[in-house]
């Protein structure tokens, strides 16, 4: 099959006319192309380079804001260079000579894609957008794997599918495969999918339908416990309070001298760390009431935040709206001045353009006025922002200190009972009161008091230095939390400033040009 009628020309190139006349825009004919000339590259939606003899896709950086791109009718072989149009929903590129669905991975909004009458043998490539497309057409390819289009069932959105023309399609098998295989359809074909021929395809692969969406609960169920383990994740991050609740397990996992004790003196009566259960218990209380209270203290960061941005935007809102009065007022006058030269002798237009250029120097005055007093408003805020946040932060650090604090406390008391348990064991293993009950590893053990109290001290040590490690580990988050933040406002308040008087400077020195220019025709008119 040719999936694109080849031209008798030489292929052809993108080039500024040709992207200039591709700009869709509504309206007459006279006011489209005026509009076209006004409208910067950047800002243009749509496209259409259809019957341009493309043989590339080529020289469309300039167009950021795409959302709709008509690249049907051309010659074109591979689908490139379209990452940097990260807004486009809509993309047509039938009848053209593509033999791979390639090159969209960053298109992640688009809903519609037009491949039809291309050279496509495979589906695929098409996984960034599995969430958001309702519409594609793969009609005359050279699709022939009807398992292939299996593809598609995880697209929840896609309604409308078009394969006709392709291999496929003569398969006795294919209507009642891609209406039970794949979900929600509304469309195939052209047709209108109706309920009843949807419950017949299913009927039809009972036994293959059954096993499939068994496999996909449980893969939806793992995909659930999975997001749900990194929101929790993520959210145990924000408050800084990561590796808090699995402390003590890690800790016991990662502890050499815990393999040793655990069983003594049998697997059944572990009785040296028999504290460990009331550690655990009281660990655990301790945990929620500390996830509590930093989870308390991340809402009230958020709140800070919030209600920060929300008095800086206003307090500058304000400022600039004055600003803008003055500058609107300055173009009128400005505006009004230039229209009325033609009507004045050159002494009174001189005059005028004057004046003019005082109340340029005036307004430059005043936008300096306004952003001097701006510069104060956000240096008080952001450093009000400071000590308000840092305020929160202490008391995280103090949270923080009370819970590492209450950890060691019971960490002591455990490590204070397994030594009493293990000079009780001591005693009564050398008078022969445990014989029968003791595992040969503990026997081992036990005839050996120091290698018994050095493995019991290296585990209380190995607890606190874990312990100390964790405290130091989230105190010291949060100290750097608070100087990337705070440091990150003083950079962009001081970029903040800059560029706004390089503004006021830029809008002076326009005005001025403006002015001179005008005074420099007068001269040459005399």
């Amino acid at each position: 099959m040719t999936a694109a009628l080849q031209s008798n020309n030489e292929p052809d190139v993108v080039s500024d006319k040709m992207s200039l006349m591709a700009i869709q825009v509504e309206g007459t004919a006279e006011g489209v192309e005026e509009k076209r000339r006004q409208m910067d590259y950047k800002d243009a939606e749509s496209l259409s380079f259809s019957f341009k003899n493309l043989k590339r896709i080529d020289y469309l950086a300039p167009f950021q804001a795409l959302t709709k791109l008509q690249l049907d009718n051309n010659v074109i072989s591979t689908v490139e260079n379209l990452d940097h149009l990260v807004n486009l929903t809509w993309l047509d590129l039938s009848f053209n000579n593509i033999t791979k669905i390639e090159g969209l991975d960053k298109l992640t909004k688009l809903t519609d894609l037009s491949l039809y009458n291309n050279s496509i043998s495979e589906v695929e490539g098409m996984e960034s957008f599995m969430s958001t497309l309702t519409v594609l057409s793969l009609g005359n390819n050279l699709l022939k794997d009807l398992e292939g289009l299996m593809y598609l069932r995880p697209f929840r959105e896609l309604r409308l599918i078009n394969f006709a023309g392709n291999p496929i399609c003569q398969d006795p098998e294919y209507r009642s495969y891609v209406l039970s295989h794949i979900k929600h359809l509304k469309y195939l074909d052209y047709r209108l999918v109706q309920e009843e021929a949807v419950l017949q395809a299913k009927e039809q692969y009972q036994d293959e339908m059954i096993e499939l969406e068994e496999k996909e609960e449980e893969e939806a169920a793992v995909a659930k416990s999975e997001r749900e383990r990194r929101t929790k994740e993520e959210l145990f991050d924000a408050a800084n309070m990561s590796g808090v609740e699995d402390l003590l397990e890690n800790m016991l996992t990662k502890d050499p001298e815990y393999a040793k004790l655990r069983y003594i003196p049998n697997q059944e009566r572990p009785e040296l760390v028999e504290g460990l259960e009331v550690f655990r218990d009281k660990f655990a209380v301790n945990v929620e009431e500390f996830k509590d209270e930093m989870l308390k203290q991340l809402t009230r960061k958020t709140q800070e935040q919030a209600e920060w941005q929300a008095v800086l935007d206003g307090a500058l809102a304000a400022k600039d709206a004055e600003a803008h009065t003055l500058i609107t007022a300055f173009d009128k006058e400005r505006k009004h001045t230039f229209r009325s030269l033609p009507e004045l002798e050159p002494p009174e237009a001189e005059q005028k353009l004057r004046a003019l250029h005082q109340k340029n120097d005036h307004l430059y005055s005043r936008l300096m006025e306004f952003e001097m007093q701006n510069v104060d408003i956000v240096a008080d805020l952001v450093g009000e922002f400071d000590r308000n946040y840092s305020a929160i932060v202490d008391g995280n650090r103090r949270h923080i200190g009370n819970f590492f604090t209450q950890t060691r406390e019971l960490e002591d008391r455990y490590y204070e009972g397994v030594t009493a348990s293990a000079m009780g064991m001591l005693e009564k293993f050398a008078g022969g009161e445990m014989d029968e009950m003791v595992s040969e590893d503990s026997r081992t053990i036990l005839q050996d008091k120091d290698t018994l109290m050095n493995a019991i001290q290296a585990h209380h040590d190995y607890h606190t230095t874990t312990i100390d490690g964790q405290e130091d580990k989230l105190g010291t988050g949060e100290k750097k939390r608070l100087d990337l933040l705070i440091n990150g406002l003083r950079t962009w308040e001081g970029k903040r400033n800059r560029d706004r008087v390089a503004e006021i400077c830029a809008l002076a020195k326009r005005n001025r040009e403006l002015v001179e220019r005008m005074l420099e025709v007068g001269d040459e008119q005399e």
